[in-house]
């Protein structure tokens, strides 16, 4: 282990041990204020980072991916709403350098220690090939429907619901939900992922998207398209601590397209709407019932087109878009749950 490791491990240790109150075994599922810890995958650009950099044909330049750059996006954007909802919250990173990026030992280690109620790992997917699919995934400890620790199967149904409903993506199929010791069975029998190994908790990982499906690598780019995700997986633990009711907010989120096929569609494998062109620099203005505008949307110039309007009273919106002479989108807005309008050019 690399001495500046040992060192943060031991004043991360130190905080929890501070924090932590009761330890796991001592606190129910259902407390008044349920503590998760929250692992977004491996990250400092290190050689256990996925890098995978892309000609983005909409910005005639190359981008740079990590795969630990949109996993630290939605993770900060899952502690960060956690918190506002009234849970304790420790999380294995919050940057993304070297020194950030623990042991998987390490990292269950002080899961149980910081006392928490559920272990939380969110990772991207990447088939290693050149097969391009898009569909969540989630793995827990054990076998399928057999997990290690209770309710971690629990957690997986609830995630996968909440990512699959999801309309601000493409799927190619319906979700997966497994266990780690069935899903690689070439890795010898009841070995599984090496950050779940050593899990005690109730937890499971979400792989809640592949990134090597281009158009979803280019939602992934987006600050916002994390902050969704990440919005998901807290509704989905909302549900699994029966505090669904704790925060009352909804959000209003798409894609605007042109009704064209992308420009890279000879070379660019998409399912539905992904094979029309996003719409980079379009406004996206919100208005209330009344015809008052509350806000406004460009969207990146990264070829996503992605858009999100957040933390939304429930009630109903109206969504348009500079350009378009069609008419105005209503749309309705309904606490602790997502809205989705898609738009057409």
């Amino acid at each position: 282990m690399k001495t500046k490791k040992i060192a943060r491990y031991i004043l991360i240790l130190a905080a929890a041990a501070m924090c932590a109150g009761t330890a796991a075994a001592g606190r129910k599922a259902n407390s008044e204020k349920p503590r998760v810890y929250v692992n977004p995958g491996h990250g400092g650009h290190d050689d256990d980072d996925r890098y995978e950099p892309f000609y983005n044909q909409a910005a005639h330049d190359t981008v740079d991916y990590y795969e630990s750059d949109s996993n630290l996006g939605v993770g900060n954007a899952l502690v960060d709403l956690l918190r506002k909802k009234g849970y304790d919250v420790y999380t294995s990173r919050v940057n993304n350098g070297t020194y950030d990026d623990l042991d998987l030992f390490e990292i269950c280690q002080l899961a149980e220690d910081s006392g928490a109620d559920m272990f939380f790992c969110i990772h991207s997917n990447d088939t290693g090939t050149d097969v391009r699919v898009n569909f969540p995934l989630a793995l827990y400890h054990g076998w399928t429907g057999k997990p290690v620790s209770a309710g971690s199967d629990s957690i997986a149904s609830y995630v996968m619901r909440r990512l699959y409903a999801s309309k601000a993506t493409c799927w190619s199929r319906e979700p997966m939900i497994s266990g780690d010791w069935t899903f690689y069975p070439q890795w010898g029998y009841r070995t599984g992922l090496g950050v779940l190994r050593y899990n005690k908790l109730p937890g499971m990982l979400s792989e809640a998207v592949y990134h090597d499906y281009l158009p979803e690598r280019e939602r992934l780019l987006n600050k916002d398209y994390n902050w969704l995700e990440g919005w998901l997986h807290s509704l989905a633990i909302d549900e699994y601590f029966g505090r669904l009711g704790n925060y009352g907010k909804g959000s209003i989120s798409g894609i605007v397209r042109y009704n064209q096929l992308r420009v890279d569609s000879a070379m660019t494998k998409t399912y539905g709407d992904d094979a029309y062109q996003p719409v980079s620099g379009a406004v996206v203005r919100l208005f209330d019932a009344n015809g008052k505008e509350l806000r406004t949307y460009t969207t990146d110039h990264l070829n996503n087109g992605y858009y999100l309007f957040g933390d939304l009273k429930p009630g109903e919106y109206v969504i348009k878009v500079d350009g378009i002479a069609q008419r105005a989108s209503k749309v309705s807005v309904r606490a602790n749950a997502p809205s989705y309008c898609n738009i057409f050019f």
